[in-house]
């Protein structure tokens, strides 16, 4: 059986019925007219085409990549205050927001050491026009290139920014030539050229919007080895490029993938020729969004439906002509008719025998027993998807296409993967796991695929008798052995963790959760990924099921579940993984958990978990050495990014908004200097000092909870100080405490309907006749809190008639408003830091101080709190697995054998604390 790869993609999308009710059917990208080139050569120009607003939008997008990557660089800019083209509701929303941006710059400048700013464009068609109608929104001037080489020396402050127009002559030139540059002998000739972009152009501008058409006949606007002389030179001025051509490795090569609308951005580093979704300050930060007219759908469906207005009555005339052969169709219409007729036209004739046989298949309910496959990789180009579908047919099961996503292959560039999803339903279980073994098989053989596959599996499974068992330690017909890894839950940091365990091909990653999607959406990111429903809450024989086909379980469950989790792993004899601290009832399982002979490793996360691996090396290092540790300082905390910080509480939440009002309440204590300080809960939030350990940051730190424990734990009882605290921003915590004695932390019902009336009863209740004399009292007197109080319960509409969302509990319903407006907004990073400051003395009389500290930013594809968190309890899993770490029992990362290999795996996923020691001779001097 051969089946071009085309025939899928209109199976998808062409359906049987389009042919029974005579529907006539074009593909809008076909429509086309003949044009004559410059260079004689007739050739095809489409009449609905999207160019200029692919401009517009891409300019807006690489105004937000140059923010972030300037932010990255250490300057805040307005450029980060430009949001993506698809969050403005139209155009004209969002030419509105560049105009103020253009106005602070024109105000205001841009930092020192930024200006003056010079963006390139390449090209001159419906692209660049388009880019340029918004670069020129901004305070601006058009410079030559030999004005943009000599206004790099030209003090500022500039208050504008730079454009420079480059055209064909100062991109090539014919080596060895004295005659003035030939655009049509260029044109007739590339292979005779080579680019000089990198060494007339590159070097004076910061920015690069490339619009210029390319093909592999032509040189490269700017190869990697263009780049990578440029940075081994110094020049690494070069901050952003908005490719908005998005040939993939085209005319600029280090565009290795195209971006989405989610993820839009990635970083390419020169030196190291390595990219990471990560914007950083190592490299050049690139956008190749593939859909920009999508984000400006407004103009864009309007420009669609002008540019086809004027073919609709052709095409309808053509409609009530019965002959098949379309004669009446004018030239630009026919070759982009697919049907007409209840006929395939000639063109596409070739997709009616797959569409024969994909008729056959019978629809099933979802309900009935079925296995959902995704298959991801070069499908077509290897024959797999052939193959698939030989072993389905060949079991005579039934199948449903549910998604078909195929890019096609473009010569030169880098091959992009395809997607399958699809159904395959049989009333027989050994059918069904025939399938997923030969399928499995088919994967394994054939590497020029690199395929990757999770699957669904909808037979519900309650004991070890099911015929549908992945099993533990079986060996794949390579020879290797496989391994099975669960997951229970599928929440936020479960997506890192199912991605790094699931690089493998030989191990399956099998994620249970509640739901379908969540389980299916996590397992996505293994190369084996397998879903199932499981109902946390009711584990009963599914939860020793799922358990007894695993070689490792993973629990990403509330803690409280954890212990159940573990009983079950004792008696089957199952290694356990969890991120949370290790609570009283899970230590009660020690003695149990050792005779049966497992590993239970607690606590490997971020915060317990990097936290403890990070100060435990420190602190194992000075007492090899004979020193002691004289004062221990630990700081944490998941925070919005700086750009996202944008609102009266400078926080937004990434888990319940209750479990912060309620750490917020904690007690705490801890010794500073000998002395030991103890903070009542409900004074926690007045406690707050200023954190500068980030000079660019604003933050403050909360004490958290019991730190005098980790003596014991860290093994530094003799320190005269032990503090463990939490990071915000500053500011947060005197404007939360303020909230807090005003009663909307308070679990009694709310009297009220709406939340100015709340607000009202809760002045009354204490005694005051208006709200702003009350807010000033709980704001212990300090005007300017109060105002800022003021503006936060105005921003978050508690002023007015907004009803309260639960009656019982005025908290509950504070808390539903802290979540409807404090969540992260589409395209917004949060951010993880950790800080350690650690003193030691020995008995020669020296000191050091130990500096150690992390800073980490999400990025389209995850959440720095899901990197951090997820790697790092996949790290522990698979260490475990591996066998090195081989201790059994309740065990914590506080151990060499598991922090040394855990970081230095930890920092391959770019999580790299960066660490300073001073040495001093003596405690004055460190003092």
């Amino acid at each position: 059986m051969d089946i071009p790869s085309s025939d899928l993609i209109f199976v998808c999308f062409v359906s049987k019925s389009i042919l029974d009710k005579n529907i006539q059917l074009f593909d809008y990208e076909a429509i086309a007219t003949d044009i004559t080139d410059s260079t004689g050569k007739l050739k095809k120009q489409r009449l609905v085409a999207f160019g200029k607003y692919a401009g517009i939008a891409g300019m807006i997008d690489t105004f937000q990549c140059l923010g972030r990557r300037l932010l990255a660089s250490g300057f805040s800019t307005s450029f980060l205050n430009c949001s993506q083209s698809y969050v403005y509701y139209d155009l004209k929303d969002a030419q509105r927001a560049v105009k103020a941006m253009g106005e602070r710059i024109s105000k205001d400048g841009l930092p020192m050491g930024l200006e003056p700013l010079v963006f390139a464009f390449t090209g001159t068609g419906n692209v660049t026009n388009g880019a340029l109608e918004i670069f020129q929104l901004l305070p601006h001037k058009m410079i030559t290139i030999e004005e943009a080489k000599n206004i790099k020396s030209k003090p500022g402050p500039h208050k504008c920014v730079y454009g420079v127009m480059v055209e064909q002559k100062d991109l090539v030139c014919k080596p060895g030539s004295t005659e003035p540059f030939n655009l049509k002998h260029y044109r007739e000739n590339p292979s005779e050229y080579k680019s000089i972009f990198h060494s007339n152009v590159a070097p004076a501008c910061n920015v690069l919007i490339n619009g210029i058409y390319w093909d592999e006949r032509y040189p490269r606007v700017l190869s990697k080895q263009d780049m990578t002389e440029l940075y081994k030179d110094g020049h690494k001025n070069l901050f952003a490029v908005g490719d908005i051509s998005c040939d993939v490795n085209g005319s600029v090569e280090f565009l290795e993938k195209t971006t989405t609308i989610d993820n839009p951005f990635f970083s390419w580093n020169p030196m190291t020729n390595k990219s990471t979704d990560e914007i950083t300050s190592e490299g050049v930060a690139v956008m190749g969004v593939d859909i920009l007219p999508t984000e400006l759908s407004v103009e864009s469906s309007k420009h669609f439906g002008d540019a086809l207005l004027p073919l609709l009555k052709k095409m309808i005339v053509n409609r009530h002509h019965n002959d098949s052969n379309y004669q009446h169709l004018p030239a630009e219409l026919s070759n982009s008719c697919i049907a007409q007729n209840g006929l395939l036209t000639p063109n596409f004739e070739y997709i009616s025998a797959l569409m024969e046989r994909t008729a056959k298949a019978v629809h099933h309910a979802i309900r009935d027993p079925h296995i959902l496959l995704r298959i991801q990789g070069h499908l077509f180009d290897s024959g797999l998807i052939n193959q698939i579908l030989d072993v389905i047919e060949g079991l005579d099961c039934h199948f449903e296409v549910e998604e078909c996503n195929v890019t096609p292959s473009i010569s030169g560039a880098a091959r992009v993967k395809s997607t399958l999803m699809i159904r395959v339903f049989s009333d027989d279980d050994d059918t069904l796991n025939n399938v997923l073994k030969k399928v499995t098989l088919l994967l394994d053989l054939i590497d020029s695929a690199e395929a990757s596959m999770q699957h669904f599996d909808s037979r519900v499974q309650t004991s070890s008798d099911s015929k549908a068992s992945t099993g533990k330690g079986k060996v794949s017909v390579l020879g290797e052995k496989e391994k099975n890894v669960l997951v229970l839950g599928a929440g936020m940091v479960a997506s890192s963790l199912a991605e790094y365990l699931g690089r493998s091909k030989h191990t399956t990653v099998t994620v249970a959760s509640q739901y379908e999607n969540d389980a299916m959406a996590v397992a996505h990111n293994a190369t084996r990924g397998k879903a199932v429903c499981f109902d946390a809450s009711r584990p009963g024989d599914k939860l020793r099921y799922l358990i007894e086909e695993a070689d490792i379980v993973v629990s990403l469950l509330p803690a409280p579940m954890h212990p159940i989790v573990a009983q079950e792993c004792i008696a089957l004899k199952t290694d356990l993984v969890t991120a949370s601290y290790e609570s009283d009832e899970m230590r009660s399982l020690r003695k149990s958990c050792e005779e049966a002979g497992i590993t239970i490793l607690n606590e490997v996360g971020l915060d317990p978990g990097m936290d403890h691996m990070s100060a435990m090396k420190i602190i194992d290092s000075v007492h090899e050495r004979g020193g002691e540790i004289t004062s221990f300082s630990s700081v944490c905390g998941g925070l919005p990014a700086p750009e996202a910080a944008n609102n009266p509480l400078l926080y937004k939440f990434s888990w319940s908004p209750m479990g912060v009002i309620r750490a917020s309440q904690n007690n705490a204590q801890f010794s500073r200097d000998g002395k030991v300080v103890k903070v009542d809960g409900s004074d926690l939030l007045a406690s707050a000092e200023p954190f500068d350990a980030w000079k660019s940051l604003n933050l403050e730190c909360l004490p958290n909870r019991d730190s005098l424990i980790y003596g014991d734990k860290y093994g530094i009882s003799s320190a005269g100080t032990i503090f463990r605290g939490t990071l915000r921003y500053n500011g947060f915590s005197a404007l939360f405490h303020v909230l807090k004695n005003m009663g909307l932390f308070e679990q009694e019902e709310t009297g009220a309907a709406s939340w100015n009336e709340v607000l009202e009863n809760l002045s009354a209740k204490r005694g005051f006749e208006d709200l702003r004399s009350f807010i000033k009292y709980c704001s212990n007197g300090d005007k300017v809190l109060a105002a800022r109080t003021n503006g936060a319960l105005e921003w978050l509409h508690m002023k007015s008639d907004t009803p309260v969302s639960d009656p019982s509990s005025v908290v509950k319903s504070f808390c539903d408003v802290l979540e409807q407006h404090l969540q992260f907004a589409e395209g917004e990073r949060d951010m993880v830091l950790m800080h350690h400051d650690i003193k030691a003395s020995f008995c020669d009389g020296s000191a050091e101080h130990h500096k150690c500290q992390l800073q980490v930013f999400g990025d389209g594809k995850m959440t720095a709190m899901c990197k951090t968190v997820g790697y790092t309890a996949a790290i522990g899993t698979k260490l475990i697995l591996d066998g090195d770490i081989s201790n059994k029992g309740l065990l914590l990362p506080t151990s060499k054998s598991v922090y040394v290999p855990s970081l230095d795996l930890l920092s391959k996923e770019g999580l790299v604390f960066e660490e300073q020691v001073r040495h001093y001779k003596d405690l004055d001097e460190a003092v």
